[in-house]
């Protein structure tokens, strides 16, 4: 029986060194976004980014940005509108050695929305009040080499009221 604690000691000791000397790997990433997007049941174009420190391989934590360009119909005209959400980003990946992986992100951003709508002030401009957007997504991931990767994601928008002159 002493052997057996013996050996379950040593086992236990052996275990705890080992997970002494793994080292923490911390590294940036970034990613460019161009996609499509919906706002009030119509196509528009988003394009931002987002990047951070990568701990492990497993959690991000950075910033992001994106501009979303739209069309909307004023006085019979269909006039350019913008909104613009920047803010800090968090993802988190579920087994990042596989070559194909799932992971979950979280924007937590502050956005504003701009309009071309021709006034006697000037053409572009902030519209309505400052609002929170929060997008949270969920990816599957696939590497193409060590380096690089590429996702395809299902998010959703939540965004606050901007009250905007010109857009419900």
């Amino acid at each position: 029986m002493k052997k057996v604690f013996a050996l379950l000691a040593l086992t236990a000791l052996t275990l705890s060194a080992s997970a002494q000397t793994t080292k923490q790997h911390t590294t940036g990433y970034g990613a460019g976004i161009a996609e499509i997007t919906w706002v009030n049941g119509q196509a528009a174009l988003n394009l931002g980014g987002y990047g951070g420190v990568l701990v492990n391989h497993k959690f991000m934590f950075g910033a992001s940005g994106n501009n979303i360009f739209f069309k909307q119909t004023v006085n019979g005209k269909k006039e350019s509108f913008q909104l613009n959400y920047y803010g800090l980003y968090s993802e988190y990946r579920f087994k990042p050695a596989n070559p194909v992986h799932m992971s979950v992100g979280l924007i937590g951003a502050l956005g504003w929305q701009e309009n071309d709508v021709l006034t006697a002030q000037k053409t572009r401009r902030k519209d309505g009040d400052y609002t929170f957007v929060l997008q949270p997504k969920l990816a599957v991931n696939t590497k193409i080499t060590k380096w690089m990767q590429v996702q395809a994601y299902g998010s959703y928008r939540f965004t606050g009221n901007t009250k905007s002159t010109y857009y419900a």
